[in-house]
């Protein structure tokens, strides 16, 4: 997550039809030149009705949504009716949207969101939106690739502003709270003095847009893979494994298209294995040595130090990943690695009352402090462990040393006494914040990790939880209207989208041998079948591919092919089955091979 700085840039109105993108870095910097300090805005004429809203989130159940509820502001959810709430009071728009285990996501509540000055401001003029972007990730990715074309940044807490036609014009992430009071500020001004231009030249950028390019060239699995291998080259990290980027993500969709070819140049597949080795390595911190599981990625670019949320699609991949790799490669360690993620997993997020995986776990403990169920002090050590176990920890953990976190250190194995130490730092799983909702489409990746489990261990109680899930997400799926997660005591939340269609069908499909009769996987090949068709019925349309059956802004239109994110694409998993949609997507996968490399699994590509 990057800190924003408000624009500095100085340009005169009048060229301002001529920008598309990025349209208030200039027009709020006009406002600047112009001298109008916060005294002049005060003065301002506002003819912005007054508010006749309430906070709507109290007993939401989003874990997400529901910590806002307490805000001073008039937090909405996404409703039919949003833009013509809007349009009717002439209100703009401000969006905010993030999720329960997000660091960044808490500090910008504490910081703006509980603060009057700030609520005083969005109340009056603006209609405000919480969006739990695990529960509407169709508007979440636009918001996010709108933020990326104008600014060249995005994450969480995403933050758009719109027209109340639904015209997005300005973006940020994070800003503290004298810059967020001092841009809403500017932006009250902007739009009552000059809303029509506004209004205009955000819906230009937005027809502007350029269809994706059709490639009529065949696209084969040995282009496709040789464009990828190019590509990898020059990004790969020789040195700390992943790409050479300043922050390391698992980028998990990657490394399990690698390991699904057979063969793969010298270079790359030695680059694999020691991405793994780095992934899990005792001596960084992507992989928690106490608890098991993996954070969601590191700051640094040698996975020493976590943002500490873990969510549910990490472990499930990697799951899948280390098993079939350390059958492949002959690695136990692998296994181990496979294993206590797993074991993480059903420990920590298993729900028993509706037998699915809770969707993540918050950086922050119940205090607020991130890395608090994680770190430890000298003090806290000395109450935990025997004295020898301290002395051990002391001389390996360097205690005499600063710690590299304020409130301590992160655990690492250490040679002697590791499984008595490590049993006694473990974290009740209760007292680790948690968010309460299970997402099915994040489940159908657990489905698909059971299958690479059972195939590697051969285990009866992998079977039959393997198989429990994969009744409970079909009987879901299949539900006349799908949801997209369950609360947690299994009210229905949402609207199944593509990537819960996607990963159930792939999870179904993996997990398709481990039946134990021909019937019964004639019946589930029919029953994939079906979903397949389903999927298309409801996110196939002629200009390409929807993440949710209505999307609810103007711009948001669909695309031929979905690139990997933290996830698989879903387009390459339903496209992949039926290859007539592939030459619509072929340029786009060539141009960016490494945020496609989904595709590489198609068979079906001619």
């Amino acid at each position: 997550m990057m800190k924003q700085k408000l624009p500095k840039t100085h340009q005169h109105l009048t060229s301002l039809k001529k920008i598309k993108l990025g349209l208030v870095l200039t027009l709020i910097s006009y406002l600047t030149l112009l001298g109008l300090g916060s005294a002049a805005w005060a003065n301002t004429p506002n003819n912005v009705q007054a508010s006749h809203l309430v906070n709507q989130l109290a007993n939401n159940p989003s874990p997400y949504l529901e910590m806002h509820a307490k805000d001073p502001i008039h937090w909405q959810t996404w409703q039919k009716n949003t833009l013509k709430t809007a349009q009717k009071d002439n209100r703009l728009i401000f969006i905010s949207s993030g999720y329960f285990a997000c660091h960044w996501c808490h500090v910008m509540h504490k910081e703006n969101y509980l603060h009057p000055d700030i609520a005083q401001k969005l109340n009056k003029s603006f209609l405000s939106i919480k969006v739990d972007r695990e529960l509407t990730p169709d508007l979440d990715q636009y918001l996010i690739d709108f933020s990326r074309k104008t600014t060249g940044v995005a994450g969480w807490p995403q933050h758009v502003f719109l027209t109340p036609n639904g015209y997005p014009f300005y973006s940020f992430i994070y800003l503290n709270n004298e810059k967020f009071s001092t841009l809403l500020q500017r932006i009250i001004t902007l739009w009552e003095q000059d809303p029509e231009n506004i209004e205009q030249i955000a819906k230009d950028a937005l027809e502007d847009a350029q269809p994706q390019a059709f490639d009529p060239k065949p696209l084969s699995q040995d282009i496709l893979q040789e464009n990828l291998i190019q590509s990898l080259l020059p990004n790969i990290d020789t040195l700390s494994g992943g790409l050479k980027t300043t922050s390391k993500f698992p980028k998990a969709p990657l490394l399990q298209s690698l390991l699904n070819k057979a063969t793969l140049p010298e270079e790359i597949e030695d680059w694999l294995i020691f991405t793994l080795d780095q992934m899990q390595g005792k001596y960084n911190h992507l992989f928690d040595h106490i608890n098991g599981g993996f954070y969601r990625y590191t700051i640094d670019p040698e996975w020493q130090i976590p943002h500490f949320e873990k969510m549910l699609y990490t472990q499930a991949q990697l799951i899948s990943i280390y098993f079939q790799a350390g059958k492949k490669f002959n690695r136990p360690d692998y296994l181990i690695t496979a294993q206590q993620t797993l074991e993480y997993a059903e420990t920590h997020l298993f729900n028993p009352s509706v037998s699915l995986f809770l969707s993540s776990q918050s950086a922050l403990d119940k205090q607020g402090i991130e890395g608090g169920n994680y770190l430890f002090n000298e003090q806290n050590l000395k109450k935990i462990l025997t004295k020898p176990q301290f002395q051990i920890v002391e001389n390996q953990w360097k205690l005499d040393q600063a710690p590299p976190y304020d409130i301590g250190w992160h655990p690492k194995p250490t040679t002697q006494s590791w499984q008595e130490i490590k049993d006694k730092l473990k974290a009740n799983p209760k007292d680790i914040p948690t968010d309460s909702k299970s997402l099915l489409g994040w489940n159908g990746l657990m489905l698909s990790a059971y299958a690479q489990a059972y195939l590697v261990s051969s285990s009866p109680e992998t079977l039959s939880s393997g198989q429990q899930l994969a009744n409970n997400l079909l009987k879901l799926i299949k539900h006349p209207t799908p949801p997209r997660a369950l609360a947690i005591k299994g009210e229905f939340m949402g609207q199944a989208n593509i990537q819960d269609y996607a990963f159930i069908i792939q999870g179904l499909t993996h997990w398709l041998p481990n039946l134990s009769s021909s019937a019964k996987q004639e019946t589930l090949k029919e029953q994939i079948k079906h979903l397949d068709k389903t999927a298309q019925q409801k996110f196939l349309t002629p200009k390409g591919w929807l993440i949710s059956e209505s999307p609810l802004l103007p711009g948001q239109r669909g695309v031929w092919a979905m690139p990997d994110d933290a996830i698989p694409s879903p387009t390459a998993i339903l496209d992949c089955r039926y290859a007539t949609n592939l030459a619509k997507a072929a340029g786009k996968i060539k141009d960016d091979p490494i945020k496609f490399s989904s595709y590489l699994n198609c068979q079906p590509l001619k």
